[in-house]
């Protein structure tokens, strides 16, 4: 009779060690009265959802330059000498691209 007791002692023991564990991580990660909850999500502005693209030049030719890169994403097998001065000087300083549509139609603008 005696160990049966002792077996039950111990695993009333153990049943409740292991809820007062599960209550313990449940309270632990809960947010307290006073606390701030911690905000998981981040906004991004609208423009910085995609990529900054620019046309422009590199080594004198036609270049797609993406994010704040230096060098180019992708080079054009196109000279930018062979434009008019005034889409040389365009190109130079960069011509923002907000779509895919839009750099197809620039480029056949400037290679055609």
């Amino acid at each position: 009779m005696e160990h049966s007791f002792a077996a039950t002692v111990a695993a009333l023991l153990l049943t409740g060690s292991i809820v007062f564990g599960f209550y313990a991580l449940e309270n632990h990660f809960k947010p307290k009265e006073n606390e701030v909850p911690v905000k998981t999500e981040i906004s991004v502005p609208e423009k910085a959802e995609t990529e900054k693209a620019v046309l422009g030049v590199f080594e004198g030719r036609l270049a797609l330059f993406k994010g704040e890169s230096l060098y180019p994403n992708k080079v054009y097998d196109f000279y930018v000498r062979n434009l008019p001065k005034e889409d040389q000087s365009r190109l130079s300083e960069g011509i923002f691209v907000s779509s895919e549509s839009e750099l197809e139609s620039l480029l056949e603008d400037f290679m055609s």
